[in-house]
């Protein structure tokens, strides 16, 4: 009986020649992931995916999902690492995880593929120990879906989803970001979605050179960069001191936690459940004016406002939320 594999398939030339590899051994089932970027023609990759060899093409729509249940608690957490970046791979690896751990049930698969490295690898095997998994070398996390999300994407080839801060000097945006307990629920009024604020947000806060992150390697993240700073605001006005100040250490936990790839950690849910009760009065209004590489909270419900992040790194010109200042606004 001709074995079954689920393969991890973003599209780039190492998936589809593990692809190519795989299928001459065995039946396989491509599972390419929608994270939200918005950058992948979908229809095209299931075509690819099939003149590759794939018995099976499973397009999973990880939007919503990882939105809602994920990028939702990393905002709630303010998760940032090195108090600097948001989290990239590993806050979607989970959720990949989990997706091709449920394609192998649904198709009674025997084995998992992917080229996600150790990380992915030992998620699946938390969550389904007797599969077998096969880690394929040569084609690197920056190719992988949980690379490229509508929360942050890894910069391979260029930014795409910012520009320079200097691009639009003289338009300033002003925007008002409604957060409900917690819950981005409206830009500029306009009721929107957790993925629509993301996505909105985004684009604005990218055409001025927000979310721009240059460590071991560079990474664009505008919208999550603007709705952390909007929240850590918020945070500031309606916690009590005495929570708010324990809340940062519970948060700079959980942001270890899921970058060390421990999602699934006993640890992580206690953590959850707190990060979520203490948002039953983070709501209010934030008004933020986008310009030259940073976000400056305007106004707040009760109290002026400062400029967000001005905390600048002088060997980096960046702030803690990695969005370059132009140097006529950087603080010293």
């Amino acid at each position: 009986m001709t074995r079954r594999v689920v393969l991890a398939y973003p599209g780039g030339h190492g998936s589809s020649a593990a692809l190519n590899l795989l299928a001459g051994q065995s039946e396989v089932v491509a599972v390419a992931a929608d994270f939200g970027a918005g950058d992948v023609d979908l229809c095209a990759l299931r075509r690819q995916a099939t003149a590759d060899g794939a018995a099976e093409v499973v397009v999973a729509d990880l939007r919503g999902e990882f939105a809602n249940d994920y990028c939702l608690l990393a905002l709630q957490a303010n998760a940032l690492i090195l108090d600097r970046h948001p989290l990239v791979e590993a806050l979607a690896r989970p959720l990949l995880a989990s997706q091709l751990v449920a394609t192998a049930r649904d198709r009674n698969a025997s084995a998992v593929a992917h080229g996600g490295g150790d990380a992915l690898s030992g998620m699946i095997a938390t969550l389904a120990p007797d599969l077998e998994i096969l880690e394929l070398g040569g084609w690197g996390e920056p190719e992988l879906s949980t690379s490229r999300t509508l929360w942050a994407r890894a910069v391979t080839s260029g930014y795409r989803c910012t520009e320079d801060a200097v691009a639009n000097l003289g338009m300033p945006d002003e925007v008002v970001v409604t957060f409900d307990q917690g819950v981005p629920v409206a830009v500029d009024g306009e009721t929107v979605s957790v993925a629509e604020a993301m996505q909105r947000l985004g684009h604005r806060a990218g055409a001025h050179g927000i979310g721009r992150f240059e460590l071991a390697d560079s990474y664009d993240a505008p919208g999550a960069a603007v709705l952390i700073a909007a929240h850590q605001e918020l945070e500031s006005v309606t916690l009590d001191r005495d929570l708010a100040r324990f809340k940062r250490g519970v948060d700079r936990r959980w942001a270890e936690l899921v970058h060390d790839g421990l999602w699934f950690s006993p640890l992580r849910e206690p953590l959850d459940a707190f990060v979520r009760r203490a948002q039953e009065r983070v709501s209010g209004e934030v008004r933020l004016v986008l310009h030259a590489g940073s976000a400056t909270v305007a106004g707040l419900p009760g109290r002026r406002l400062r400029p967000v992040g001005r905390r600048c790194r002088r060997a980096t010109g960046q702030t803690p939320l990695g969005s370059t200042q132009h140097p006529s606004t950087q603080a010293s």
